[in-house]
């Protein structure tokens, strides 16, 4: 008997193993803790995660969930923030609107939903979540993890509000791509 027997029969079972373990990996469900976000949809995927940067800076980590391995626009999806960084209420507001006229949104319907902001966002510290839950032409549920829920239920900011980050004409379309799994 050679040596070489010996070595290639090792290496094929740890080619095995490990295809097995990078299937049961990529297309396993991502298990949450219960008491946050994860109760809206059963059995999560997550699609893609990505890091937002502003110049120089890495704002958060932003993570797609859906309840379908894959993405699909006309499914309910969670966009999770991981902050790397401190934020303000204020500067996240403030985002927020710049991006949404943008998308030429009338003024009156702006300041309507900047109250929406008002209510929802919070000032964040770095290491700290919060979760957007959209329901297609429904809904939009803000969330801090360990704090507040909010809900709004205007379909037409719901779906303004997401395509900030998934929508066709965002302005951050490499990290669309990454987030919605089309990378």
């Amino acid at each position: 008997m050679s040596i070489n027997r010996f070595i290639k029969k090792p290496i094929n079972l740890l080619k095995i193993f490990l295809l097995v373990i990078i299937t049961q990996v990529v297309f396993a469900n991502t298990s949450l803790s219960k008491d946050w976000w994860n109760n809206d949809i059963d059995s999560p995927y997550l699609i893609g995660e990505g890091v937002l940067k502003v110049f120089i800076w890495e704002v958060y980590v932003l993570r797609l969930f859906s309840g379908n391995p894959t993405f699909d626009p006309s499914k309910p999806i969670v966009l999770e923030f991981e902050n790397l960084r401190d934020t303000t209420k204020k500067s996240v507001i403030k985002a927020s609107i710049k991006e949404l006229r943008k998308m030429n949104i009338s003024k009156n319907k702006l300041l309507i939903w900047e109250e929406y902001l008002q209510n929802a966002i919070s000032d964040m510290n770095k290491g700290e979540k919060a979760a957007l839950y959209w329901q297609p032409g429904k809904q939009i549920t803000f969330y801090v993890e360990g704090g507040s829920k909010e809900l709004i239920k205007d379909k037409e900011f719901a779906d303004a509000y997401i395509n900030i980050w998934i929508g066709k004409n965002t302005t951050k379309p490499d990290l669309r791509k990454i987030i919605t799994g089309q990378h």
